[in-house]
């Protein structure tokens, strides 16, 4: 949980920096990359495109900070989101940040990009989120990079190009699940898969990996 929230404030700090390399050849970045992490792109559902924010310049500092939740009904989710508050905290203190505000949606997905445009009217200097939806968001996310806004996902990654998802292959996951599973059971055996949240990205995501591994144990 920290490094996915140190992971989003980190995109926060780079946010303003080009990436020329990885804006001129995506693949090749990937390419090059050590075996171990370049297998981690494999069937990766999330775009690796060039990133949106190459021409961004940050507004001067204090920055609004706008956090967008789908949920808040689990433990995890209001630990997430109390300790992105705390580092937040941090810089408010020192002046990098003059406020923090979260919104919940309580796991509608119209109630969270109405959320969104409320911040995008409240001149928010970024919005982080964890969606509630990989689609539904899109045109919100594309509205708050119209306004100059930069959109950080964690925990659930968006298709439009004009966010930054910090995030992991979650169907590499579910798939690398799936067949350790099928190699600890070569004569078969029955599996219970409990998801979370139905319709998630993650949950989705992982469930899409672990159907493609059990298709192949299958055939």
């Amino acid at each position: 949980m920290t490094g996915m929230i140190r992971g989003l404030l980190a995109a926060t700090a780079l946010a303003s920096l080009a990436t020329t390399a990885f804006a001129q050849d995506v693949q090749g970045v990937i390419g090059g990359l050590p075996t171990e992490l370049k297998a981690q792109y494999d069937g990766a559902p999330q775009k690796v495109l060039p990133s949106a924010l190459d021409n961004f310049t940050a507004p001067p500092k204090p920055w609004k900070w706008c956090h967008s939740e789908s949920y808040q009904g689990n433990p995890w989710r209001v630990t997430v989101t109390k300790e992105l508050k705390r580092l937040v905290d941090g810089l408010i203190a020192d002046g990098t940040v003059s406020s923090f505000e979260v919104s919940d949606s309580n796991n509608d997905a119209s109630q969270q990009i109405n959320q969104i445009r409320a911040f995008i009217d409240k001149k928010c200097s970024i919005i982080t989120s964890i969606p509630g939806s990989a689609t539904a968001l899109d045109d919100a996310i594309d509205a708050a990079a119209k306004a100059g806004i930069p959109f950080i996902t964690a925990a659930g990654s968006v298709t439009s190009p004009n966010a930054i998802n910090v995030d992991s292959n979650y169907a590499r996951w579910g798939y690398d699940m799936m067949a350790a599973i099928g190699k600890a059971q070569p004569d078969g055996a029955s599996i219970l898969l409990v998801e979370g949240i139905a319709g998630h990205p993650i949950v989705v995501q992982e469930r899409q990996g672990a159907d493609k591994a059990l298709t192949e144990i299958r055939s």
